[in-house]
């Protein structure tokens, strides 16, 4: 419980009400936040030479009677979600228990940026706020809806994010892009819905959960995000996303996630939001959290997979054994059905590599894999050469949680009619296309990313070895 009995003000402190004051911030606001740091009623009223003109209890603890209030309309108020659930590999979380709030950096690459800019100037509209507000400078950008523009990238990044997050799409808003000028700002604000909103807002989807923000450019000055009651601001950067939950775990709303856009000083500032709902837009729910075990893997590398040429010696070496073994080929059967042929009953072989390739290819590979990721291995399995025959799919999958944790692919052989890329997904969700001639090879982090050739083999056979291998400190993450 805060006993309000501090009279005087630190120079900091005075300074920080002066700064708010003279930017225009709501004084209200401006009292709340005094009396939660434990400053006197009269004191402040001195200070700052204003009287609210709502009574003190509602001052202490406006939020708490807000949340009855809406308790008591029988509207939804919040989803409890454990901290933790949130996973985002490769970002950064900010030290705080005050609030749930990742970094995320290079989501979106340069040219996406660029195309989303585009896309936003295309279809501007003044920005708005879920409330009326008499003071128009409160919020001055401009807003583009993105899911209007129909443009099929637009689409797509919607389901990255929601991927990223690991949220059913049914519990999204939809996309929206803003752009701030010089001089324009969004003033301080949460973006879960006060009591009075969510009766209009949430009556069908609920209160705002999770936001995922990303800035588009980089600025030139100003336009910094500032989390005002935990003291985080980030300066916008070009990719890099913001993500953080506007709830408290057990789903009351979380002031401590006030957050402002300052203003932009020079340049243009460029984002794009996406909000998430307690509840799904769907007559039936699914379950909310979508993410697979292996998605909370860690990410040992920034995009997840690279190509490589394999060493010469290693190669002729493969290339001979298969030479000498293409007779001793044996159907595979391979659990899990992940191997089909719509031609022929059989879909693949394998040759078994002899005692010496096995440890030859280990010993080459083993130390090459932990320049790639950065961590000490311990080999877990090397397959045989598998040969994949005419109409073969390999699905889009996860390799094994326990033991496929940073993996390779060696190609072998191929006679084929038309390229068979393996599909890959990156750490940021993004789909990729990867080629693999005789003597090159990919690395990539198994069982976190989705791949595979879905595709039907367009020729002859297509041959290569997989090798896996796993951090030695390497321990499968509690998924809450």
């Amino acid at each position: 419980m805060v006993t309000h009995t501090k009279a005087n003000f630190s120079a900091d402190w005075k300074n920080w009400i002066k700064t708010n004051i003279d930017s225009g911030q709501n004084k209200d606001g401006i009292f709340k936040i005094l009396l939660d740091e434990g400053y006197s009623y009269d004191a402040i009223v001195d200070e700052i030479n204003y009287t609210p003109s709502m009574p003190f209890e509602q001052l202490i603890n406006p939020f708490e009677q807000e949340k009855k209030q809406a308790q008591e309309s029988q509207i939804h108020y919040g989803t409890a979600i454990p901290k933790g659930k949130l996973f985002i590999a490769n970002g950064e979380q900010f030290q705080s228990d005050k609030i749930e709030l990742y970094t995320l950096q290079e989501f979106l690459t340069e040219s996406e940026c660029k195309n989303i800019i585009a896309a936003i100037k295309s279809k501007l509209r003044p920005s708005e706020l879920s409330s009326h507000e008499n003071d128009k400078s409160y919020r001055t950008s401009q807003t583009c809806d993105l899911e209007y523009l129909d443009d099929g990238f637009s689409n797509s990044l919607d389901v990255r994010v929601c991927k990223l997050l690991g949220v059913d799409p049914s519990y999204a808003e939809p996309i929206q892009g803003q752009y701030y000028e010089i001089g324009q700002e969004f003033k301080e604000h949460t973006d879960y819905f006060e009591a009075h909103e969510i009766e209009v807002h949430g009556r069908n989807m609920g209160q705002r959960t999770y936001t995922c923000m990303i800035y588009l450019n980089d600025l030139e000055e100003g336009g910094e995000t500032h989390f005002t009651r935990v003291g985080a601001q980030f300066k916008p950067k070009r990719g890099m996303a913001v993500i953080w939950n506007s709830l408290n775990p057990d789903g009351s709303i979380n002031i401590d996630s006030m957050h402002q856009a300052l203003p932009v000083l020079k340049g243009y500032k460029a984002v794009i939001t996406k909000w998430f709902r307690g509840d799904s837009v769907l007559p039936q729910s699914p379950p909310m959290f979508t993410k697979e075990a292996n998605e909370y893997i860690q990410a040992y590398t920034k995009q997840g997979f690279k190509k490589f040429t394999l060493p010469q010696e290693l190669f002729s070496n493969i290339e001979s054994f298969y030479e000498q073994n293409k007779a001793k080929t044996e159907v595979e059967h391979v659990a899990g059905d992940f191997i089909v042929s719509h031609k022929h009953k059989k879909s693949s072989s394998l040759i078994d590599l002899s005692s010496q390739l096995k440890s030859d290819i280990h010993d080459v590979m083993k130390p090459l894999m932990e320049k790639w990721c950065g961590k000490t291995l311990e080999p877990t399995y090397v397959y045989g050469i598998r040969i994949y025959h005419s109409g073969a799919i390999l699905k889009t999958h996860r390799d094994r949680l326990e033991t496929h944790i940073i993996s390779a692919i060696l190609n072998v052989d191929q006679e084929v009619d038309q390229d068979w890329p393996l599909l890959i997904e990156d750490n940021y969700y993004r789909q990729h296309g990867v080629l693999l001639k005789p003597g090159e090879m990919i690395f990539y982090e198994g069982a976190r990313l989705t791949h595979g050739r879905p595709k039907a083999l367009k020729g002859t056979s297509f041959a290569n070895i997989f090798c896996h291998f796993r951090p030695t400190d390497y321990v499968p993450r509690l998924v809450i």
